[in-house]
């Protein structure tokens, strides 16, 4: 599916769900874009020959689009800061408690299914050797 006349393609994607989140994206920074694509291709993708899905804007605004859509954007350092402080701990790094409470909680899993299969085994080995 080609786009119209003025128009140009600044994305491809797989998905429907991946050329719809660039074209809300660039519907949030104020450009106006549509999706192209064969409906089918979500469904049944391998009966259709135009394959994937493609975003398109005017051709005044092509660079721009390509520059959102791209990862050529600064960096955030605040966000990097915050991503640094709040996530990506090791387990060894995280407060005792926290460690102790996850044991907990999965001894509380494993013991009772522990229980039952050594409470299985010694009534089967009761069967195997009678008194």
């Amino acid at each position: 599916m080609q786009p119209l006349p003025g128009m140009s393609i600044v994305g491809e994607y797989p998905s429907r769900l991946g050329a719809d989140l660039a074209a809300a994206l660039l519907t949030e920074a104020g450009y106006e874009s549509t999706v192209l694509g064969d409906p089918a291709y979500s469904i049944a993708p391998h009966h259709v020959v135009d394959r994937g899905f493609r975003v398109a804007v005017r051709d005044e605004v092509a660079d721009i689009a390509v520059s959102l859509l791209t990862d050529d954007q600064p960096a955030d350092a605040d966000a990097d800061m915050l991503d640094s402080i709040y996530h990506m701990h090791r387990f060894a790094d995280r407060p005792k408690w926290v460690r102790w409470a996850t044991v907990v909680v999965l001894a509380s899993f494993a013991g009772p299914i522990i229980l039952v299969t050594a409470a299985m085994l010694l009534s089967a080995a009761g069967g195997l050797f009678p008194s």
